[in-house]
């Protein structure tokens, strides 16, 4: 049983991993050291990320809780995939889309439920194009993450995001994207 137990384990991590990978080789505008754009020089950038649960695979469990009976739903892990557009609306110009996972990292559960996020973002509005990596802790009172590289204009990238829920009437979602560089 223990060697059972060991084996499905091994199967979630990989099955992890497998995820990871496939996420980050996901980008269909990829940007090459050919292409050149130009490099992002502000100090701040700013968009909208639109969540519509409604969509299939826009979120999807891909590793189950550890132990539920024990430690909630900690190592619970989940995917997800949302456009991003410059305005506030889901029907404004398209800039790209954030692609990433969360991992429940809570051990006791609400109100202390806290998700590890990373995430990859493609972002091209017609003059800036590249892809930024973000990682760091989701919380209900204050999510910020930081930005721990890029390419193309976000080429060695450094900075934080605040993320911040504009709205909340599902099955929609819109969070603000507030990007700082240092």
């Amino acid at each position: 049983m223990e060697k059972l137990l060991s084996l499905k384990r091994i199967n979630q991590v990989a099955m992890a991993v497998f995820v990871a990978a496939v996420l980050s080789g996901l980008s269909t505008n990829v940007v090459t050291a050919e292409s050149n754009p130009p490099p992002f020089k502000e100090s701040h950038l700013e968009y909208y990320a639109q969540l519509d649960v409604r969509l299939p695979g826009i979120s999807t469990a891909f590793l189950p809780p550890i132990n539920t009976t024990l430690s909630a739903n900690f190592g619970a892990g989940t995917l997800f995939a949302s456009n991003i557009t410059e305005g506030v609306a889901a029907t404004s110009k398209l800039l790209g889309s954030v692609r990433g996972y969360t991992v429940e990292t809570s051990y006791l559960g609400s109100p202390d439920s806290w998700l590890l996020e990373v995430a990859f973002v493609e972002y091209d509005d017609g003059y800036y194009n590249g892809t930024l990596q973000l990682q760091g802790l989701v919380q209900q009172s204050l999510t910020e993450l930081a930005i721990t590289g890029g390419s193309g204009s976000f080429r060695g990238a450094k900075g934080y995001l605040v993320v911040t829920l504009v709205v909340d009437s599902l099955p929609t979602r819109t969070f603000r994207h507030d990007l700082t560089f240092l």
